[in-house]
Parts: structure tokens; C-alpha cells; sequence
């Protein structure tokens, strides 16, 4: 089977800055164990791209605003998305489900970047409803091929961006 996120964000390491209207800088870290997901998912499912994504990078800087730190992504290691994940069900239970995973941070805003239970990634909104988030991919490499096509620039907020038409 093939790497596609490991492959993906290769690719977004190998070219780590990208000039524009803003400098981006990429860093891809060091792969997490599997004992370090075991340990911070232990009692929680995860879903095999989103260990795939940790055993590629245990946590990572994606298109980072070089100059000012207000832009870009920043994916969490493990442990920090089970601690983002607790915090996010806790404080919103009727916008966070069973099976979602926090996997990242986007910077300079509140968005999240979400895993849910299907393998969709949604990118959850603060204020919003679960309703009126964007749902970015149908699965992470397909959200990470689109995010690296894009420079860091966010896709999903286009619109031809992906709508969700189930009950959630």
C-alpha cells in the first residue's frame, strides 16, 4: 500500500519555504512510537491514516508564517491531541462525536483540524455548530494532497469547497 501521507508530507518538507505575499516555512518532525500512541489513545480508537500520519511525524509546523506566526498549521503530537481532543468533547459535546480526533491547530485563528469517525477531516469552526463546519477531505491524505497543492492556503473555504449532507 502506499504512503500517500508519508509521501505528502515528504514533498511539503522537502520544499519547507515558500515565498509570497507571506514567507512559509515547513517543519515535518521525527516519527512518533507506537507506544507513545498507544499510551496517549489507549482507552480511544484511532483511525489507521491518523496513526499512519504519527508514525510519518510525531507533531509538525505546516506552511508557517515565517515573519509573524499567523498562518499555517500545526499538527499535534499524540499526547497533545488527546489532551485537545478531551478539552474539545468536554467543552462541546453536542459539536464533538465519539471517534473524533483534534489531529491539528491552524494558526492564527481557532480552527481545528478534525478527524471523524468516518475518516473525514473537518476543520471545526469555534463559535459554529458541528453543522456549519467545513469538511475539508474525505479522508487526511487527500485533505494533506490538497493542503500542500494549496501552499497552506485555505482550500475548503472556496466556493466548489466539499459539503456534508448526513444528519451530523
Amino acid at each position: 500500500m502506499q504512503n500517500v501521507i508519508g509521501e505528502t508530507l515528504a514533498a511539503i518538507a522537502t520544499d519547507p519555504t515558500v515565498e509570497g505575499p507571506l514567507r512559509l516555512r515547513s517543519h515535518v518532525g521525527d516519527p512518533a512510537s507506537e507506544e507513545e500512541i498507544a499510551t496517549a489513545w489507549a482507552d480511544l480508537p484511532v483511525l489507521p491514516a491518523t496513526r499512519e500520519l504519527w508514525r510519518t511525524t510525531r507533531a509538525a509546523e505546516l506552511f508557517q508564517d515565517v515573519d509573524y506566526g499567523q498562518w499555517g498549521l500545526r499538527i499535534l503530537d499524540p499526547s497533545a491531541s488527546r489532551e485537545r481532543t478531551d478539552v474539545e468533547r468536554h467543552g462541546r459535546p453536542a459539536d464533538f462525536k465519539d471517534g473524533d480526533v483534534v489531529l491539528g491547530e491552524f494558526l492564527g485563528d481557532l480552527e481545528l483540524l478534525v478527524v471523524d469517525a468516518m475518516g473525514s477531516v473537518r476543520v471545526a469552526l469555534p463559535l459554529d455548530p458541528r453543522t456549519n463546519w467545513y469538511v475539508a477531505a474525505a479522508d487526511l491524505a487527500g485533505f494533506l494532497t490538497r493542503y500542500r497543492e494549496a501552499h497552506g492556503a485555505k482550500f475548503w473555504e472556496a466556493p466548489e469547497r466539499m459539503t456534508f449532507t448526513d444528519a451530523d
